[in-house]
């Protein structure tokens, strides 16, 4: 019993790890109907990412095996699964060989989170995840075609390719990016999380996918400002 209570939250990790392979294979074979199956899996997949974690804090079966299998399962679900994405709108050739620095970063990032003692309240680039969740809504709102955002990606493709680039900069930058871990709930200390999550959730309700080009604006804007406001910052 105590083997198969140590092992709950890797079926959380693995079933993370087995919706990215489902959406790798979606978009392969069923390119013209992948939008809305491949996001549901990438959402999916974040919400078994999110309980892996809480249910070993839980059960206190915490473990080095599972922080590994967590970092392999999200760099195929949100390393490599938008690789796949980002190709499937521009094709990795000429410029398009760009993309190939999403998993390569993506792969640098959990890397260096695994052996990383400072990332516990905060993020030091954007996180993996939170880049797979926004990808994974693109290819939907190319295909509402009813957006600014949307239209501009259909008309101009390369800036699928500048987009690859610009996150897989983040990824592996030194900007400190907001976590959604709380250490208490007072306002004064996650003010910017408080404002991320009620801006985000009434975006999404007003303008569904539409929402997520907005929602990432807002997070790197308030990433940004928590940068300067941070105390090694203040004096200079």
């Amino acid at each position: 019993m105590s083997w198969i209570k140590k092992n709950i939250p890797n079926l959380f990790t693995l079933g993370n790890l087995c919706l990215g392979v489902l959406a790798i294979q979606q978009i392969l074979t069923k390119p013209e109907n992948s939008e809305p199956v491949v996001h549901l899996y990438v959402f999916l997949a974040a919400f078994f990412d999110l309980l892996d974690g809480a249910v070993a804090r839980a059960l206190k079966v915490s473990s080095k095996l599972g922080v590994q299998l967590d970092s392999l399962a999200d760099l195929i679900t949100f390393g490599v699964l938008p690789t796949f994405i980002y190709a499937s709108m521009y094709p990795i050739q000429g410029w398009g060989y760009l993309i190939l620095l999403v998993p390569a970063c993506s792969a640098i990032r959990l890397a260096v989170f695994n052996i990383s003692e400072d990332q516990q309240t905060s993020f030091k680039g954007i996180s993996t995840t939170a880049h797979g969740l926004f990808v994974s809504t693109l290819p939907i709102i190319v295909w509402q075609g009813e957006s600014y955002f949307g239209k501009s990606l259909t008309e101009t493709p390369i800036a699928w390719v500048i987009m690859a680039v610009f996150f897989s900069y983040l990824m592996v930058s030194p900007l400190r990016m907001i976590s959604l871990k709380f250490k208490g709930f007072g306002f004064a200390s996650n003010w910017e999380k408080y404002i991320l999550l009620v801006s985000g959730l009434v975006l999404a309700i007003t303008l569904q996918y539409q929402a997520a080009p907005w929602i990432m604006i807002i997070y790197l804007l308030l990433s940004i400002i928590t940068n300067f406001k941070r105390p090694e910052n203040a004096n200079k």
